[in-house]
């Protein structure tokens, strides 16, 4: 049972409300009460309307737009580091200025200590000129040097390669001798040739401008004014010039060694077609 007033629950036997204090209707009417409350009267509620079916077009249902998601992909800020702290960059190291070395003076001229001797003359860069006896027995060493070891080998190719024949001595008699004969001659004379000129025109026109012969007595070729080496050009043309010189009947070839006895700069005709000087160095 309810109190009618509040909605309490109370005893069947209970005749005050215990909360607000109400007198309690008698047991039988509240349960005539609850249930005319029970069924409620629908008599009097007005009919609802029936909401009209949609209407749906010919071409079929209207398409249906999918939903504004964008919310949930918006792309996200970077994230902000905020601004590095700044470091003390150190300098780059200074080594300074390197030490000043000592710059050594150009290297003296080799004929610079050559005692001076007198009636000896002087080339004009202020070397002294070699003697012909000095020229003439450095040329004798280095036909010695070249042609001892040309001939062994000349030789030892006509032993091997050759061919006999009946050749006339000077004393008029007759001797059997084993030559290369043909091309492969003239291949010899052309090969002994060229390194009979390889040998002055290299040594004589390059480095010291000395071959073997010339360091015995130590004597050079250079250039007629400055005194330099004359190069491998000017040393090949040297030779050239003496060679052909003595291919001339051997005559020219001799006039040319004898030329510097009267000449005023000790130069061979081929010295002046070089430019060259015959100088010495100790």
């Amino acid at each position: 049972m309810f109190c009618p007033a509040c909605g309490t629950s109370a005893a069947t036997d209970d005749r005050f409300c215990q909360h607000c204090g109400k007198a309690l209707p008698a047991e039988g009417s509240q349960v005539a009460a609850g249930s005319a409350r029970a069924v409620p009267d629908v008599s009097s509620v007005p009919p609802q309307p029936v909401p009209p079916p949609p209407v749906v077009p010919s071409g079929g249902p209207p398409p249906i737009s999918p939903p504004d998601m964008s919310y949930h992909y918006a792309p996200l800020p970077p994230p902000s580091f905020g601004t590095p702290p700044s470091y003390n960059t150190p300098p780059p190291p200074s080594f300074g200025t390197p030490p000043s070395y000592n710059t050594y003076p150009p290297l003296a001229p080799p004929w610079q200590n050559v005692a001076p001797v007198a009636g000896v003359q002087l080339a004009s860069f202020g070397a002294p000129l070699a003697r012909w006896w000095q020229r003439v027995g450095s040329m004798l060493l280095d036909v010695l040097i070249v042609a001892v070891p040309l001939a062994i080998v000349n030789a030892i190719l006509n032993s091997a390669f050759g061919t006999e024949r009946t050749v006339k001595l000077l004393n008029g008699t007759y001797a059997i001798q084993r030559t290369i004969q043909g091309p492969a001659h003239v291949v010899i004379l052309i090969a002994t040739t060229a390194i009979i000129g390889l040998y002055f025109s290299v040594l004589n026109g390059k480095y010291n401008g000395q071959t073997i012969g010339n360091r015995a007595p130590g004597i050079a070729v250079r250039d007629a004014t400055t005194g330099e080496v004359i190069g491998f050009k000017r040393g090949l043309l040297r030779w050239f010039i003496r060679f052909v010189l003595y291919l001339a009947l051997v005559l020219p070839g001799l006039l040319n060694d004898l030329f510097p006895l009267w000449d005023s700069r000790n130069q061979t005709i081929a010295d002046k077609a070089a430019r060259s000087v015959v100088v010495r160095l100790k």
